[in-house]
């Protein structure tokens, strides 16, 4: 119980506070425990970090579910899935701690860098046979990214209020054309 309680409250300080602004300390006072079990669990507030934000960018069987249906939309339905995934509640906290943190971290950054690389975009890139995957999933991953960032970070409410359907109906075009399209 104490594991997940810890786990829990992590994400919600890593979320509200970012990387930097939050610490072990407080964290195991909200969660009414000795800071000692804190690193007992996690050894570290990097292990607690990476704990935390785990899953939290990937939507589940992206490549399936993104290539199911016409070519034509996958841009939209990529964009819908993201958002879809990242508006549950304990993704976008998660997701919230990494975009705080990721100029301040470098466990944050690698993510960052991981879903704007090799192991979260380029998969569906690849699988959609084009050239130039690794800058297809690079382009797909900024664009998600800012997004992402002016969503739940600043809560820009022209973007924050759109459900996950309504940005995909928005940006599915340009994301669309990263994947697909012709890049100079």
């Amino acid at each position: 119980m104490s594991h997940q309680l810890i786990l829990e409250i992590a994400r919600g300080q890593f979320a509200e506070r970012g990387y930097e602004g939050t610490t072990v300390r407080t964290i195991a006072q909200e969660a009414g425990v000795d800071s000692a079990l804190v690193h007992h669990f996690f050894l570290t507030k990097e292990g607690l970090f990476e704990a935390a934000v785990r899953g939290a960018l990937q939507p589940p069987d992206l490549v399936e579910r993104a290539m199911k249906g016409p070519r034509g939309q996958v841009g939209r339905r990529t964009v819908e899935l993201f958002f879809s995934h990242w508006d549950e509640p304990s993704a976008a906290a998660r997701l919230g701690g990494i975009l705080r943190s990721m100029t301040a971290n470098d466990m944050a950054a690698d993510a960052v860098r991981n879903f704007l690389g090799d192991q979260v975009i380029l998969p569906l890139t690849q699988a959609l046979g084009h050239s130039q995957p690794e800058l297809r999933a690079a382009m797909v991953g900024s664009h998600l990214i800012g997004l992402a960032t002016t969503r739940y970070v600043y809560r820009v409410p022209a973007i924050a209020e759109l459900t996950a359907a309504g940005l995909a109906a928005g940006t599915g075009k340009a994301i669309q054309t990263y994947l697909t399209g012709v890049l100079a």
